[in-house]
């Protein structure tokens, strides 16, 4: 209890300096340079008529996969960006609230060249992007939000880590395995309303198949724009059969020919998580300012300003809700014993996500109606007792942040932070309902830090055990039950695989179809331990040396902190700025810690790492596999660590006390990318460090990019 006590109290200090810090002198926490009032400038479309009650439709409250972006007659794709509007469902008051914020447009067609700079009625999602193994992905992103201003978006900026230029942009493919120069994943781009560039990215033919996703992420405009719900899921096809010689596996294949059929994926779902905020332009003066959709049916919802971003421990105290493909409390329908492949993205901002799905008992007839309030009633925490007699459903982990994992994770419950992905088989066995759920975890485990009478989403001793998320409605059908072992095996079968690997997928080994060769070797444990280890520590709060709070890295164990974009003369300095410098073809031991309080999201672009060990304050190796599926994760420590021993992934939650050892392998794609907090409104205040791989083509002291500062 004096842990969680002191815990509080600091993160109440820190969250009263990030409201009152001077942000004239020192990098500010969240913040805008226009008035904290409705800002007159970037401009925003004039809001569309406010209906009293918004009625909604059946298909309003249908979660199915977002839609798939159409191809151009030259077979490019056109990503347009500009102002949406929509609605989402409150739970708070059971009314429709109308919004109107930037996203990208589910097709081009809905964009109207007579009405540029207006808004577009569209879902709240980004639209679906495929691309398979050897092609090249090109993609025209055409900014269509309206003007901006010197003030708003000044030509010099003279603090990048002040947030700015909300309606310029660029385009980040998270997880991708490409070049981060030129026009392919280069984040150091930008583009201001009423410009077009035309990406590419060329994707090799032995890219891992899997589930990535897209965003924006032009610093100083990351965390608003992916608030507003600027992200969409990105998919990488694969059509390689794995081969086998000897009972070895000579060359691997992708997870994908297992799921298709003719030239689709029936079975697939992609569930895209966000947390889409706003505040409302006519708010009812009667709701306080505690909870900001507070529309009631007549205001329109908008994010215009910096200010309105929830932070730290006010997330769920604010009354926002976890939406599933742009829907909030929604239905997703399936099969009886149908396994489905779930690609899920947590394409959310700052709060953590503690997955798991639970039965309703004798809930077959019941309507939507009934089925939202039985499911609702399991939030409140007196509740809990019941919630955890209630059946969890198994899902079966195949793979994590797009990466096929060598063998599969039988859980109830998944845990994602910002930037994480997991894809999962599941097949649900009966006809009752089932409600998906984002329950509580251990305090430690949680971004939000817990503040006095806040706390984070789903704390202990907050009103809520858990939160729902959306349910399930499961239509009887013939097929009989299987496990994911048989599944497996007879999809293996069904197509021609060898007897070996057949085998292999009824042990659920995934070995032949996971890319990535271990770098936990006795070979490269010499190759590391002859090469100097990189260090990379999250530093939030007053520097000790100076006495500034700072968003920051620490890349030395006594070394100062450092924002981005900081004068920096020491060694790795490049133009005034450390840059840290990684040779290509090399293997790296990384160690990553927090320091401080609370933890950060890892995230790391181009090159994923491999999980060698994390250990806890008193040493303990957590990441060790469980030997059986876990049934009672909330009385587990460390849960979200479990069975990461060996797994590679390219975002991870880097825990207060915890040292995480990683390795990672610079393969090829030289040039200047990042790494990051992926709590975006961390990243956006100084939370980012520039990473270079050099020494082939690309020399060690080239110069920064030319709109490093934008």
């Amino acid at each position: 209890m004096l842990k969680i006590a002191i815990f509080g109290a600091i993160a109440a200090i820190l969250t009263l300096l990030a409201r009152g810090w001077d942000g004239t002198k020192n990098p500010s926490p969240p913040s805008n340079p226009s008035p904290p009032s409705q800002p007159s400038h970037p401009s925003h479309p004039t809001p569309p008529p406010k209906p009293s009650h918004p009625v909604p439709t059946t298909s309003d409250s249908l979660i199915s996969n977002p839609p798939l972006l159409p191809k151009s007659a030259k077979g490019k794709y056109e990503l347009i960006v500009a102002y949406k509007t929509s609605k989402l469902y409150n739970p708070r008051n059971g009314l429709w609230d109308q919004v109107l914020l930037r996203g990208y447009l589910t097709k081009p067609s809905l964009f109207d060249k007579k009405k540029t700079g207006e808004y577009v009625e569209d879902q709240l999602v980004g639209p679906q992007i495929r691309v398979k193994q050897g092609e090249t992905l090109a993609l025209n992103l055409n900014n269509q939000l309206p003007p901006e201003s010197e003030t708003t978006c000044p030509t010099h900026v003279e603090n990048v880590n002040e947030p700015h230029c909300f309606n310029t942009t660029n385009l980040h493919t998270h997880g991708f395995w490409v070049s981060p120069q030129g026009n392919s994943d280069n984040v150091f781009l930008k583009f201001k309303p009423q410009e077009k560039f035309d990406y590419q990215f060329k994707m090799e033919p032995n890219h891992p198949a899997g589930t990535y996703w897209y965003h924006a992420h032009l610093h100083g405009s990351t965390a608003l724009q992916v608030s507003n719900g600027m992200a969409g899921p990105l998919i990488v096809e694969g059509s390689r059969t794995p081969k086998v010689k000897n009972g070895k596996v000579t060359s691997t294949g992708d997870m994908d020919i297992l799921w298709k059929e003719k030239n689709s994926y029936p079975n697939e779902n992609i569930l895209l998580f966000q947390q889409i905020q706003y505040r409302c332009s006519n708010p009812d003066p009667n709701i306080t300012f505690a909870v900001p959709n507070n529309c009631e049916g007549v205001g329109i919802g908008m994010l215009e300003n910096y200010n309105d971003l929830s932070i730290s421990g006010f997330w769920t105290n604010q009354n926002y809700y976890t939406s599933i493909n742009g829907k909030i409390v929604g239905e997703m329908k399936v099969e009886q014993n149908v396994f489905n492949r779930w690609r899920m993205i947590h394409g959310g901002v700052r709060d953590t996500i503690g997955l798991i799905i639970k039965e309703i008992p004798d809930s077959s007839k019941f309507s939507a109606e009934q089925t939202i309030k039985a499911c609702s009633a399991y939030q409140e925490a007196d509740k809990k007792a019941e919630f955890e007699k209630l059946n969890s459903l198994n899902v079966h982990t195949i793979a994590q942040d797009g990466l096929t994992m060598n063998h599969i994770q039988t859980r109830t419950l998944s845990v994602f932070h910002p930037g994480y992905r997991h894809d999962a088989m599941v097949a649900f066995p009966t006809t009752n309902r089932y409600c998906i759920f984002d329950t509580k975890l251990n305090i430690d485990d949680e971004i939000n830090a817990p503040l006095p009478n806040v706390g984070p989403q789903i704390a202990p001793n907050h009103r809520f055990n858990a939160q729902l998320l959306g349910w399930v409605n499961v239509k009887a059908a013939k097929t009989k039950a299987q496990t994911a072992a048989q599944f497996l095996k007879d999809r293996a079968q069904k197509i021609g695989l060898s007897k070996d690997i057949q085998t292999q997928l009824s042990q659920l080994n995934l070995s032949a179809f996971s890319d990535h060769p271990s770098l936990m070797t006795p070979e490269i444990d010499k190759v590391v331990a002859a090469r100097p280890k990189q260090y990379s520590a999250f530093s939030l709060g007053p520097d000790p040396r100076t006495g500034v709070f700072k968003f920051g890295f620490r890349h030395k164990k006594d070394g100062d902190t450092l924002s981005f974009g900081d004068f920096f003369d020491g060694d790795g300095s490049v133009g005034g700025e450390y840059v840290r410098q990684l040779q290509v073809g090399q293997t790296d031991e990384w160690e990553l810690t927090t320091e401080n309080f609370g933890g950060h999201p890892f995230h790391i672009h181009v090159n994923p790492f491999q999980i060698v060990k994390i250990l806890n304050p008193d040493g303990k190796d957590v990441s060790e596999a469980l030997s059986e599926p876990v049934t009672d994760p909330n009385g587990l420590e460390d849960v979200q660590y479990r069975g990461m021993k060996g797994q590679f992934k390219d975002t991870l939650f880097i825990k207060a006390n915890y040292k995480f050892i990683l390795r990672s392998h610079y393969k090829k794609f030289e040039g200047d990318f990042v790494q990051h907090c992926h709590i975006l409104d961390h990243e956006d205040q100084g939370m980012m460090e520039t990473v270079r791989v050099c020494g082939g083509k690309f020399p060690c002291d080239s110069p920064l990019p030319a709109s490093h500062h934008h």
